[in-house]
């Protein structure tokens, strides 16, 4: 990979081997309790966290390689990161109430929540690999230097059809802003930032279940049940739209700054804010998860089933 490759006739000759670093653990509890009156209702909450080398996202050696996060180059494997399957906080709670008419059916209804902490990301640089380093490494996959101070960053006025729409100065001053609005930010300047460092928004989603059984009794003394059934998932984005919102980053990062080139010395980067920040908007305002039904949007199912009896 890279410019100037030690064979050519390879695009890339890797050495892959096992190892024994890296570790998961997961904490989990849970409460039952069924009521007399038609009610029950659970209530469970975990915790795990994971850290790898590498995640074996990819079926191919040569991908697991060019997406590997470390600022002392991807040769070097380094401590263990936190890694992107890293599950954080997990609430769930149901409560259901069960009503049953007496040789005619039974009626119930449930609502299911679970929250849990957002995808883990990363905080890197927004530039082609082969602007940096020119490894043969993924573009924006370079972890980003958190800068303590102003002098600690070169920043460049950004400039369109000879106007200069941002200075050095100004987009400091909303670098700085953005840095000590962020937790994981602000606890970490003055060092680069960290594989999956920081997570996405913790996820609240309310889903509601009706069902409605009609027994039917047959002539050998066996009854039979036609049970209709109505989800409405994510119930929470039906109550507002606003409720019940997944994010997602495509490929788990986010860039701090944008790389825009070295100075005429060759060696001195230089830096600007991307517009995301500079006009002041959410991070992951457009990252929304709408597939399946793992979705930011409500969806209903409606569902007919027939039951034998004994």
């Amino acid at each position: 990979f890279g410019g100037n490759p030690i064979d050519p006739t390879y695009s890339g000759i890797y050495l892959a081997s096992n190892t024994s670093k890296g570790y998961a653990y997961n904490i989990a509890a849970s409460l039952t309790k069924p009521f007399d009156n038609g009610f029950d209702a659970t209530l469970s909450y975990s915790f795990g966290d994971s850290f790898s080398l590498f995640d074996g996202t990819s079926s191919q050696n040569n991908s697991q390689w060019r997406g590997f996060f470390n600022v002392d180059g991807r040769n070097d494997e380094g401590d263990v990161q936190r890694s992107t399957f890293s599950v954080g906080h997990r609430i769930f709670a149901q409560v259901s109430y069960t009503k049953e008419y007496l040789n005619f059916g039974k009626s119930k209804i449930s609502l299911i929540y679970n929250g849990q902490s957002g995808d883990p990301y990363s905080f890197v640089l927004g530039a082609r690999n082969f602007e940096i380093v020119d490894d043969g490494g993924f573009d924006f996959n370079e972890l980003a230097y958190i800068p303590a101070s102003r002098d600690e960053i070169n920043l460049v006025d950004i400039v369109d059809d000879g106007v200069v729409i941002a200075t050095a100065d100004q987009q400091w001053d909303i670098l700085n802003a953005f840095i000590e609005d962020n937790d994981y930010l602000s606890d970490n300047r003055g060092s680069y930032a960290e594989r999956n460092g920081d997570r996405l928004p913790f996820e609240s989603v309310l889903d509601l279940r009706l069902l409605q059984d009609f027994y039917i009794e047959m002539s050998n003394g066996k009854r039979n049940t036609l049970q209709l059934s109505l989800d409405i998932f994510n119930f929470s984005n039906l109550l507002n739209k606003d409720w019940g919102r997944i994010y997602q980053f495509g490929f788990g990062t986010y860039s701090l700054v944008n790389f825009e080139g070295f100075e005429n010395d060759g060696t001195t980067p230089t830096y600007s804010v991307p517009s995301e920040i500079r006009n002041g908007e959410e991070i992951w305002d457009d990252d929304i998860d709408d597939n399946g039904f793992r979705s930011s949007r409500w969806q209903m199912q409606l569902g007919l089933r027939y039951i034998f009896g004994n």
